[in-house]
């Protein structure tokens, strides 16, 4: 399957709900609005909502990205974004904690609407299949989930 599961739906909206604006981060710079931003920065490169550079190379598509999403299946801490999903750099400016919480939640039912030949490259990772990109996904919030204690 290429889409969120409905396991996947549940257990990411259970660990969001636990979130507040107050949510330390128990590492990194970003504060929760800032990480709910960034997180949805990935869904709207993915899904073609925001545009970015594809600086991918065989590399990182075919070396990084594997080691990343089913090896380690983990980023590592304080490991770089892409500056389109950097929020000191081309990140999108956070909106309200709950406007972004909300929205997050929200973005995974969009990915499953979207058909694959809609989905847009990964700036890093370069073109990317439906299920590589949920993978992929699962991955970064996962990271960033453990990274706020949820």
């Amino acid at each position: 399957m290429n889409n969120f599961t409905e396991q996947h739906i549940a257990d990411f909206t259970t660990r969001l709900n636990n979130l507040t604006p107050e949510t330390k981060a128990q590492w990194g710079s970003m504060n929760v609005t800032q990480m709910l931003t960034h997180m949805n920065d990935a869904f709207r490169i993915c899904l073609g909502m925001k545009e970015t550079k594809d600086v991918s190379n065989w590399f990182w598509n075919k070396i990084l990205f594997p080691i990343t999403v089913n090896g380690m299946k983990f980023f590592p801490k304080n490991s770089a974004a892409p500056v389109e999903i950097n929020q000191n750099l081309q990140g999108s400016k956070p909106r309200d904690f709950y406007t972004e919480l909300e929205f997050l939640k929200k973005m995974m039912d969009i990915f499953n609407e979207r058909e694959e030949t809609k989905l847009k490259p990964h700036p890093l990772f370069g073109k990317l299949t439906k299920k590589q990109w949920r993978d992929l996904m699962v991955v970064l919030f996962n990271h960033h989930l453990k990274q706020f204690g949820v």
